[in-house]
C-alpha cells in the first residue's frame, strides 16, 4: 500500500494523470476511487463511465479493447493506470496490460466476488484516507 500511495503522490505533485477502471462491481469501485482521487487534486479519469465511447469502442474495435483504445489517446509517459478486478483475467484489463504503462493493479482476494469487491472498496478507501 506505501508504494501506491507514493505513485500516487507523485502523479499528484507531477501534475500527471491517472486512469482508473474495472468490470462489474470492480467498475463501481473504480468509479467511486476516481472521486476520490479527483477530491484530492489528482487529474482522475475513470475509463468505465463513458458509455459512448466505450460502446463504440466495442463495436468498431472489440470489447477487449474498451480500456486500451482510452489509454492509447489520452495518456501521455509517466501517467498512471489502475486496474481494479476480482480475477485479473478479463481481456479488457489483460489488453491495457500490454501497454507500456506505470501499473498499480488491484487484483484478487479471497471468498466470494462480493467478499472481494468488497476488500478491494476498503482498500481503496484506506488508500485514499492516506494520501
Amino acid at each position: 500500500m506505501k508504494e501506491t500511495i507514493e505513485l500516487l503522490n507523485r502523479a499528484k505533485k507531477n501534475k500527471g494523470q491517472v486512469f482508473v477502471c474495472g468490470n462489474g462491481g470492480s467498475a463501481s469501485n473504480a468509479e467511486h476511487f476516481t472521486n476520490d482521487l479527483f477530491s484530492r487534486g489528482i487529474k482522475a479519469h475513470c475509463l468505465n463511465s463513458n458509455t459512448a465511447i466505450i460502446t463504440m469502442i466495442a463495436n468498431d474495435f472489440g470489447y477487449e479493447y474498451i480500456f486500451s483504445k482510452q489509454l492509447e489517446l489520452y495518456s501521455n509517459p509517466g501517467d498512471l493506470v489502475v486496474l481494479i478486478s476480482c480475477s485479473g483475467t478479463s481481456k479488457n484489463i489483460l489488453e491495457v496490460l500490454k501497454g507500456d504503462y506505470n501499473f498499480i493493479k488491484i487484483f484478487g482476494g479471497g471468498g466470494t466476488y462480493g467478499d472481494k469487491e468488497s476488500a478491494h472498496q476498503t482498500l481503496l478507501h484506506k488508500i485514499s484516507e492516506s494520501l
